[in-house]
């Protein structure tokens, strides 16, 4: 695989405000942001608005999104106003459990957009899939169902973690059957949908050989590219 190759391909990391703060951004490199509020996202306003305003003061061509669990009340839609305020790119919806999730989460951001003065429709979301099953046994499309759907994420790790199986099946040498399933269903989707599909890597001390062969497989599946989990991880994919 050459060299060029890996410097076309897009870099992205995904984790807590406090892990971020102590990336440093690739030099000439787009570089997209997922700050990982999930399991606070309600409160997080001030490490959002933080992590916001410093990299806008970066410069373009660096995205920045909010991972976050799906509102499910009004405090949920109120948080989400409250969050909008500060001009992410978009959210990753983590947990996605399918078109009925992303739906509902495109009509919130309608609200908190009006809310907030912002265009209509200019917040994105990316469709984070792992941590719910029914998402890879929906037959339904994902296209066109809403505007703002922008890509998806797989994440393994939820995967392995919610079904009771393994990442890989040592004894057979080949990934999990459930891995393997959800691979191709999550990769077919987006290709139905015309949509990126990004690999959230598994382990967050994975690093050197292992994490390079993670790339090499993630993008001969079919993934547009790998999601680092640690600033180390970002820097060594960005060099190599």
């Amino acid at each position: 695989m050459s060299v060029n190759r890996f410097e076309s391909t897009p870099l992205l990391i995904c984790a807590t405000p406090e892990a971020l703060a102590l990336a440093d951004a690739p030099t000439g490199r787009p570089l997209t942001v997922i700050v990982d509020i999930r399991e606070e996202w309600g409160t997080a306003g001030d490490a959002v608005k933080n992590l916001l305003d410093s990299r806008t003061s970066q410069g373009a061509g660096r995205s920045t999104l909010l991972r976050i669990r799906m509102p499910d009340d009004d405090g949920g839609q109120d948080a989400l106003g409250r969050l909008i305020a500060f001009r992410p790119d978009g959210f990753v919806l983590s947990g996605c459990r399918g078109t009925a999730d992303i739906q509902k989460l495109d009509v919130m951001l309608g609200v908190a957009e009006a809310e907030n003065g912002l265009a209509a429709r200019s917040t994105a979301i990316l469709a984070e899939a792992g941590e719910s099953p029914a998402f890879f046994l929906s037959p339904h499309s994902l296209q066109s169902i809403s505007a703002r759907l922008a890509g998806l994420i797989f994440d393994g790790a939820a995967l392995a973690n919610e079904t009771a199986s393994q990442a890989v099946n040592v004894s057979a040498g080949r990934p999990g059957a459930p891995m393997l399933f959800a691979r191709a269903a999550i990769i077919l989707k987006g290709r139905q949908a015309s949509l990126p599909c990004h690999e959230l890597i598994a382990d967050d001390t994975l690093s050197g050989e292992a994490l390079w062969a993670a790339r090499e497989t993630s993008l001969a599946d079919g993934f547009s590219g790998v999601i680092a989990r640690s600033a180390v991880q970002l820097a060594a994919l960005a060099e190599n």
